[in-house]
């Protein structure tokens, strides 16, 4: 049989990964993104709404078909990295976020299941190298196992994103003792949360761990309380990165202020320098603003 794979993921996609080595394991000829080709199956996995109606296919999955999910012969099966030739293991070793945040397309998805995994269940011994696609580790209560899995590999981790409202002493240690490909990424999404976030700045404040803040703007908070948040996780020499909602004039504003990094020359008082940056005041030629981006661009501590 010639089975096509078809998806609008940018990177890679798990799922097709896994099809695709149910397929040839079988004898299949499995071909991906070709969907001019024949073939006597073809599966789309579907990540943006706007794609939905340009895949034709016999069987849809993917974020917009959340209640589609792969039978346990496939799910279960190590996936085919030669799918697209990675060099690095890819998986899930706990699925489920029960935070349930109006804003989060996580809460429509149904899970194969809400157990713990082992990374051995689909890390390939080949890679230095694990990816890790959980929607919140620290929810696991088996964390600890697979930190001290990666650990006995002496694995480089890809992560998508860690709970700070979790943050303890031991998960902060934890972090500090594995090696990370490129910059940690935390989430303040919502201003209710502050009394957990501020709890969790101080853990990682402690161990001197430095990451990248994503703040959600323009869901349920005005600009000046975007703002407040990135001033608080600059404080605590943590970088904000704006993650807009919408694109009304000011969130954009807010965005490009503050993920182009010129908020570096304003430091203590960030809102003053949004009125100058407002005004046309930039400072993009400035020394101080290329040496901050050239820092930042190499994974540097800003703050040192």
């Amino acid at each position: 049989m010639k089975i096509s794979l078809l998806t609008d993921a940018p990177k890679h996609n798990l799922a097709l990964m896994k099809i695709s080595a149910y397929h040839k394991k079988r004898g299949d000829e499995v071909i991906l993104d070709e969907p001019l080709m024949k073939a006597d199956k073809t599966y789309a996995s579907i990540l943006f709404d706007w794609n939905k109606s340009k895949f034709v296919a016999d069987e849809y999955g993917g974020i917009q078909f959340p209640r589609n999910i792969l039978g346990k012969e496939m799910e279960y099966i190590r996936p085919d990295y030669d799918l697209y030739d990675l060099d690095y293991s890819l998986g899930f070793t706990f699925r489920p976020c029960y935070r349930r945040c109006d804003f989060c397309l996580v809460k429509t998805l149904v899970h194969p299941d809400t157990r713990h995994h082992s990374i051995y269940e689909f890390h390939d011994k080949r890679f230095k190298k694990i990816e890790l696609l959980n929607n919140n580790t620290f929810l696991d209560p088996k964390w600890k196992e697979t930190f001290e899995e990666i650990w006995k590999e002496g694995l480089i981790v890809k992560e998508h994103g860690l709970d700070i409202r979790l943050m303890d002493e031991e998960k902060a240690d934890a972090i500090k003792k594995t090696k990370f490909d490129g910059r940690l990424h935390f989430a303040w999404d919502r201003l209710k949360d502050e009394k957990l976030i501020t709890r969790g700045l101080n853990f990682i404040k402690q161990y001197k761990i430095e990451a990248r803040f994503y703040v959600l703007s323009g869901y349920d908070t005005t600009w000046e309380q975007d703002l407040y948040r990135c001033q608080v996780l600059i404080n605590y020499n943590q970088v904000p990165y704006i993650m807009p909602y919408n694109d009304s004039t000011m969130v954009t504003q807010v965005k490009n202020y503050i993920n182009s990094l010129d908020w570096w020359h304003y430091k203590d008082d960030i809102v003053r320098g949004f009125t100058d940056w407002q005004k046309g005041f930039s400072h993009e030629k400035s020394k101080i603003s290329k040496t901050a981006k050239a820092r930042y661009d190499k994974n540097v501590n800003l703050f040192e």
